[in-house]
């Protein structure tokens, strides 16, 4: 652990002195800006995201809706300031409206014959951790709220909108890493990563709620579904509360973990082990979650290892 020296700076202030590896690396110099941000852990100094405007110009001529929302989507993500889009039909107009509709921050600001123009409209964004730990309690409140729908048939039908919601954030984040509000690039990585599994756990659940549509076995599969948030849950306590380490989570879900001499059932896997019901969606989101507890607590120690 590197420690340095508080230098008293006027009446009122402290400084201390950036590492110069740190700020070689970033390419800082005198008279240039960094982020500061804070935590439960403490001050986050990043290097200052670019502020370069980056624009693209793209043909939607000829796409249909899921078409032009993952183009639109991408583009979002990889964090271009201005998009000019070009299109045919006022069919492919209002696709290309509805798509904007759902990307954060993004509007249409000009529209003539056959192309319009996307702006990335200024506005505060919170510090990028917190956008991130956000992801994990909608997914979290998801969860919790599907207990409750898979008792109403008609509110289980429905419930495939909610991940509209977890996308948005979801895109929000991968677009601030692009941008450069991740400065570690180890971090960067593996937050970047994190982002798109959890949005494959918000496609599990509609896809669940399809399969207990059809198999109207509602009431049975809630102890599933607490299952799986329990161990969400887990993982959210772990990477921001600090109670739990990912040993924790091969208990619940690895046979025989970790003293294979005793032959101890793991809970987690047993019940969807065992299960006759269709959980197969849910099971995917519990292996997840212990992916992601390998990917984000590994040790310091072992992070260092491989960087």
């Amino acid at each position: 652990m590197d420690t340095r020296k508080l230098i008293a700076h006027g009446p009122s202030s402290l400084t201390i002195a950036l590492p110069h590896r740190w700020v070689k690396k970033h390419h800082l110099g005198k008279g240039e800006t960094v982020s500061i941000s804070e935590d439960e852990l403490g001050l986050r100094i990043s290097a200052h995201p670019s502020e370069q405007k980056r624009t693209i110009a793209v043909s939607l001529k000829g796409r249909d809706y899921p078409a032009i929302l993952t183009i639109l989507t991408t583009i979002y993500r990889r964090g271009y300031d201005e998009v000019e889009t070009r299109y045919e039909t006022t069919q492919e107009c209002e696709h290309i409206t509805t798509s904007v509709r759902m990307l954060l921050g993004y509007a249409v600001v000009e529209h003539r014959r056959g192309r319009c123009i996307i702006k990335s409209l200024p506005n505060e964004m919170e510090p990028f951790e917190t956008l991130f730990r956000r992801t994990f309690q909608i997914l979290l409140q998801q969860l919790e709220d599907l207990k409750g729908a898979l008792r109403d048939v008609e509110a289980l039908r429905g419930f495939y909108h909610r991940d509209a919601d977890l996308n948005a954030i979801v895109n929000l984040a991968l677009r601030m890493i692009n941008k450069g509000y991740v400065a570690d690039r180890y971090e960067e990585l593996h937050r970047f990563h994190a982002l798109l599994m959890i949005e494959e756990c918000g496609d599990d659940i509609v896809r669940f709620t399809i399969e207990a549509s059809s198999a109207k076995e509602g009431a049975k599969l809630v102890p599933y579904v607490e299952q799986t948030e329990r161990l969400v849950r887990l993982l959210y306590d772990s990477l921001f509360k600090s109670k739990g380490s990912v040993d924790d989570f091969y208990k619940q879900y690895y046979l025989y973990w970790p003293d294979f001499s005793k032959k101890k059932d793991a809970p987690v896997y047993t019940r969807f082990a065992q299960a006759k019901l269709p959980v197969f969606y849910l099971r995917s989101i519990v292996e997840k979650a212990i992916a992601l507890a390998e990917i984000l607590l590994l040790p310091d120690e072992e992070q260092t290892t491989l960087k």
